[in-house]
């Protein structure tokens, strides 16, 4: 791909992408787009959640409640099924604060707060990429547009999901990390909660390089969510969430749950086998789940006291990990891919990153509609082709050393 395309396609996607959006919100009615799904889908689930944990909350995972609260909020406009909250008590109770405002100003609120998030994350990528890499980039588009035309990002921001908020987070405890602030990183961390299972690959690094300055600082926010939480009121619903928590493992073969978009290789095998192969899939995730664990600490172990560039690909392989090892990640969700290629260009920038980083880009466009297309999790094979990426440059590897960037030949 030539370099003026490289520059300009991400600008006519994106305008695109959100010339649909814009014509999706002209043309609605009340709460419905013009092409049919209802705007803010997610939001209005988590909106709901923050409701019913301040006025009924020993009713937060009754699926029947969760849809008549749904379908009330969104009144008169029809609301098709239940999208249920399957998150921790404690997201429900942050969720409380969304609502001292009416659902429509809040959502307002919180599309303006998941752009300025995105746009200070892609300040926050730029930062992490060395003065001689930030020269080489130059020559692309820059990261704002790549970040808001990238199409996970815009099917996020349909819905009002918090990936702007996830991708900030995971962005600025890199940055921390890299500034030798442990501290800080554990406890941005302990913020990233909301979805324990992001949190995991970090906790994995800190434990084998025995930074304990980062763990207890993850543990001091992780106490305070929880105390909170104890402390509302909250703590008969931990039963009911953990009894209630395999559901995310029988997702797949729900009628009308969008399947396709699932990004893990559970979601992908899921789509291609039937329900009766739920148990053994779920044996062989829990295997996974340890064994990627373990091959993360191992891979991490000889990186504990090397300079940041060098020790980048445990990161790397730290906001990988959910999206290998868990069962449950969503398009949205492939945003944590921008700062593992960043951290890419910042280790060892080289073709190969270049021709990943245009895969991601447009594998994120074209993947999801194949994915409806043939009903199958396709979007999956992002996450495993960037490890194969990674695997094939050599970046598993210790003792990195960098070369020189390769964009001017483009």
């Amino acid at each position: 791909m030539s370099g003026k395309r490289l520059r300009v396609y991400p600008w006519l996607i994106g305008a695109a992408l959100w010339g649909v959006w814009a014509g999706e919100v002209l043309t609605r009615q009340g709460w419905q787009s013009g092409l049919g799904p209802i705007l803010g889908s997610d939001f209005i689930t988590l909106y709901g959640a923050g409701l019913l944990y301040r006025h009924h909350p020993t009713r937060l995972y009754d699926p029947m409640f969760q849809a008549q609260i749904q379908a009330m909020l969104i009144a008169p406009t029809p609301y098709p099924g239940l999208n249920p909250f399957i998150s921790p008590p404690y997201v429900a109770m942050a969720c409380g604060l969304l609502t001292l405002l009416p659902l429509k100003s809040a959502f307002v609120l919180w599309n303006g707060l998941t752009l300025a998030w995105t746009l200070h994350a892609a300040a926050g990528l730029r930062k992490l990429l060395p003065e001689d890499v930030r020269q080489a980039a130059s020559a692309l588009p820059p990261i704002p547009v790549l970040l808001l035309s990238f199409f996970p990002f815009v099917a996020g921001w349909r819905v009002g999901q918090n990936h702007g908020l996830t991708l900030w987070l995971a962005t600025w405890l890199l940055i921390s990390s890299q500034a030798g602030r442990p501290a800080l990183a554990g406890l941005i961390a302990g913020l990233m909660l909301y979805k324990p299972q992001f949190v995991i690959g970090f906790l994995i690094l800190w434990i084998t390089w025995k930074e304990l300055r980062a763990l207890a600082a993850f543990g001091a926010m992780a106490s305070l969510w929880l105390g909170l939480s104890l402390l509302s009121g909250g703590g008969p619903l931990y039963g009911e969430y953990l009894a209630r928590s395999s559901l995310l493992l029988s997702l797949p073969w729900v009628e009308g749950f969008p399947a396709f978009a699932l990004i893990t290789p559970y979601g992908l095998l899921a789509t291609l086998l039937p329900s009766e192969a739920q148990p053994a899939l779920q044996a062989a995730s829990a295997l996974g789940l340890l064994l990627m664990g373990l091959g993360l600490a191992r891979i991490a172990a000889p990186l504990r006291n090397l300079p940041w560039e060098q020790q980048a690909p445990a990161w790397m392989l730290a906001l990988l990990y959910p999206l290998l090892a868990f069962p449950y990640a969503l398009l949205h969700d492939l945003m944590l891919l921008a700062p593992i290629l960043a951290l890419w260009a910042a280790a060892r920038p080289s073709p190969r990153w270049l021709r990943t980083a245009i895969g991601v880009y447009l594998g994120g466009l074209f993947m999801p509609f194949l994915g409806a297309l043939t009903r199958l999790a396709l979007p999956s094979l992002l996450p495993i082709g960037v490890l194969i990426a990674m695997a094939r440059e050599g970046l598993l590897q210790p003792n990195l050393r960098r070369t020189p960037p390769p964009w001017p030949g483009f």
